[in-house]
């Protein structure tokens, strides 16, 4: 067990995320990805360049738009066919951009919150995330590439964790598999004084992703807030309490009935849980996926 003082671990992990020089820098495939997809005037040519520069990216959106889901199999043999018949630019443009933002953050493989673990469930819930945002009755609510892209960002915090303080984050891996019946959070919290969602608020400050970004993954374990940009919180709360099924208390409003958020959210709960087996028959290929970017 590691001798550790919570309150003295909180205050130092801080301590670091308010100095803006300590955090990680933006990498430069990531800003260039961002930028290009603030543009209005760029276009897929533009995007497959900057993908196709890199053999990492360029590995990894060539498996994505072959999984089945999709349809396409080996039939995508180029990034180009994969942006414009599969991903769109958007879509792709964020999956590019947060993987191409992950790059910058090392830590453990393996384990319930190892690297792998984390981008596949991530992997998952940005992609439920997109398909309940086109659900919704009211889409003037939601930009639904935005939350796509708060989906995929979601988890960042343990990435920082896990780069900042390997020993530590091994007993939280440790931790968790320790005690099934407790949330991620919950032990967070007992253990560490300091959950992920915060430590990923800090992280999405620096890196000056959108507002909208900035707000769900600071309030992720909060579905009854109800400020600014409150819909990609809902959302994002509704995917990961339908990818966890039976799992009770995954954030730190238990008390909020998931049939509520869908509801406020003006989605059909039958077409929601639809949309969740389909993402739940990709978890073996998401799995992979998630492998692949440890290569």
């Amino acid at each position: 067990m590691l001798d550790l003082d919570k309150k003295q671990f909180s205050k130092h992990f801080r301590t670091i995320l308010e100095k803006i020089e300590q955090i990680p820098p933006f990498p430069e495939s990531a800003r260039l990805l961002s930028d290009l997809r603030q543009n209005p005037d760029a276009n897929i040519d533009q995007l497959s360049e900057i993908i196709e520069s890199d053999p990492g990216l360029t590995a990894f959106i060539l498996k994505y738009a072959r999984i089945p889901i999709f349809g396409y199999g080996h039939r995508i043999h180029s990034v180009d066919q994969a942006i414009r018949l599969v991903l769109g630019f958007n879509t792709a443009s964020s999956l590019m951009m947060s993987i191409a933002s992950s790059s910058c953050l090392r830590m453990q493989k393996h384990g319930q919150l190892g690297y792998i673990k984390i981008w596949s469930k991530t992997l998952e819930c940005a992609a439920l995330c997109r398909e309940l945002s086109l659900m919704m009755s009211n889409r003037s609510q939601i930009d639904s590439d935005l939350a796509h892209l708060c989906g995929l960002f979601q988890n960042f915090g343990y990435l920082l964790f896990g780069h900042f303080f390997p020993k530590e984050y091994s007993y939280l891996n440790d931790l968790v598999a320790r005690y099934p019946e407790q949330s991620f959070r919950t032990i967070q919290l007992q253990f560490f004084g300091i959950t992920h969602d915060t430590i990923g608020k800090y992280l999405m400050n620096a890196w000056n992703l959108p507002e909208e970004v900035i707000v769900a993954i600071a309030e992720q374990n909060y579905p009854d807030y109800s400020g600014k940009h409150a819909t990609y919180v809902k959302l994002i709360a509704v995917a990961n309490r339908l990818l966890q099924g039976k799992l009770q208390n995954i954030d730190g409003c238990a008390y909020v009935e998931t049939t509520s958020l869908i509801d406020d959210l003006g989605i059909n709960e039958n077409e929601a849980l639809k949309a969740k087996e389909n993402i739940l028959g990709c978890q073996n290929d998401f799995a992979i996926l998630s492998q692949s970017l440890t290569a």
